[in-house]
């Protein structure tokens, strides 16, 4: 695939409606400030790139994944629109689910929510410039036609309203494109999103990503179902939900929420682990073969689309780390319950074993394993998470194995929100174009670091360079962590 002419801004991860939450938790006046400054800081960039583009080449806005984050909000039905798919037990608690006519009111909430943004994407691409979304998994619903129609109608009704329809709604219309997997061009850029190398989020059928048990609905990752029934009606958790947290996290957490809060707690982890392990037991049914042969035909269309090799798609996808809910273990070692199990087990053992006439040292080396297992698994970053659902290193290593399989000589991701650069080779570099969303619904203190890439022919050659934009003053240089 190739796109000529063109310059390029890349971005990931604005999660537009995560601050939509007021199904499950008030809103709060300092959050709400928060969120219309990065509005505006992301409407200034785009102004600013829209009136220094080359008239030569116009860009390609490519954003990276997570621009609008349907699995983060949670709203009720709203509007005179009946639902076509009726809410189910989880809905009604919730919020709004996956389904196509669900994920069509969301957009346009959002679409209502952050006008600003969407007035500026609407005059962007009036102005002659391309707007690519590659799908993450936050915007997975993306998937639905409805969802992608009640975007381009809520940009294009933006056009009309200012009264700047210089074209049909036809030739805007093919300015927009969406990527379900990945953006490519040739010899110079790989862009997608980059959860699909993460156990807890990513999609073993990418392509046709329904629920086997209820094809109407997403087949949701189980950090969708840690975000949605856990991370979303607790104040405290961030926008990644567990994450960034050990044990000893939750410990302190539960501690200070009461008896009642601490219960409620564990009733909604207890919820997610079964969802998660529901769904990957569904992927084991005869529906779940169909929906796999589903996702098998898109991608030898894709291939085709794209002038792809199927067998290079094939090698991607087997890139892919298994979710963690195709295993129970997995799905318990990833919320940390086998080893609460075995130092529970440690402890009970370390406590029998003098009633019953064990050798002293016996207690004290179970207590002890029980000491060790809980600092070595909780106390620091790195054990928070196990390294195989650890996606960071994950993505820095299948950046290598892709640049080999489309040669390219930027390898872009999103996703972990940690902007990023790193050699792959002399020819190549990984780039992780970091975030613009608030991370922590409840510290609007807290600031992202609002980076994209930009790329210019200046005399027939590529200039790249790493930016963040800073209000009042605009695109600076960033130099991100190398890995």
């Amino acid at each position: 695939m190739t796109s000529g002419g063109s310059n390029y801004i890349l971005f990931s991860d604005v999660h537009l409606g995560a601050d939509l939450i007021q199904h499950v938790r008030p809103w709060t006046l300092a959050h709400l400030k928060q969120v219309a400054r990065i509005d505006r800081d992301l409407a200034a960039m785009l102004d600013h790139y829209r009136e220094r583009a080359d008239p030569e080449r116009p860009w390609t806005l490519v954003i990276a994944g997570d621009l609008i984050d349907f699995i983060g909000m949670s709203i009720a039905p709203g509007g005179k629109e009946a639902l076509e798919t009726g809410l189910n037990a989880e809905e009604r608690m919730n919020g709004l689910g996956s389904a196509a006519d669900h994920a069509e009111q969301k957009m346009r909430a959002v679409a209502g929510r952050h006008p600003t943004v969407f007035q500026r994407l609407a005059a962007f691409v009036a102005a002659g410039h391309r707007l690519v979304l590659v799908r993450g998994n936050h915007d997975l619903d993306f998937h639905w036609e409805p969802a992608r129609r009640a975007f381009v109608d809520a940009i294009w009704s933006c056009v009309v309203e200012a009264g700047a329809e210089t074209q049909t709604r036809l030739e805007f219309e093919q300015r927009v494109e969406f990527y379900p997997w990945f953006y490519y061009v040739e010899g110079l850029l790989y862009v997608e999103h980059g959860h699909q190398f993460d156990a807890m989020c990513n999609y073993s059928d990418l392509l046709a990503p329904v629920s086997p048990s209820d094809p109407r609905r997403l087949s949701w990752s189980f950090s969708d179902w840690l975000l949605r029934t856990v991370a979303r009606p607790t104040p405290g958790l961030t926008n990644e939900g567990h994450d960034g947290w050990g044990l000893f996290d939750y410990v302190r957490m539960a501690a200070s929420m009461g008896v009642m809060g601490a219960l409620r707690l564990g009733s909604r982890y207890l919820h997610a682990i079964a969802a998660g392990i529901r769904a990957g037991r569904d992927h084991l049914t005869d529906a779940a073969k169909a929906i796999r042969a589903e996702h098998e035909r898109g991608v030898t269309d894709l291939a085709r689309r794209m002038r792809l090799s199927r067998e290079k798609l094939g090698a991607l996808a087997a890139l892919w780390p298994t979710p963690v809910t195709r295993g129970v273990v997995s799905v318990l070692r990833s919320v940390f319950l086998d080893r609460i199990v075995l130092f529970g087990l440690a402890l009970m053992l370390g406590t029998v074993a003098p009633a019953v006439g064990a050798p002293w040292w016996v207690s004290v080396s179970l207590i002890a394993l029980l000491i060790v297992g809980l600092t070595g698994y909780s106390v620091g970053s790195a054990p928070h998470r196990a390294a195989d659902v650890e996606p960071s290193s994950a993505m820095r290593r299948a950046a290598l194995r892709i640049k080999a399989l489309l040669p390219a000589r930027f390898v872009v991701m999103g996703h972990t929100h940690e902007p990023m650069l790193e050699r792959l080779d002399a020819d190549s570099t990984y780039i992780n174009l970091g975030n613009w969303s608030l991370d922590e619904l409840d510290a609007p203190e807290h600031d992202a670091p609002r980076t994209h890439l930009v790329l210019e022919y200046i005399d027939g050659q590529v200039r790249a360079e790493f930016r963040a934009w800073r209000s009042g003053v605009g695109p600076v240089s960033f130099e991100p962590s190398a890995g």
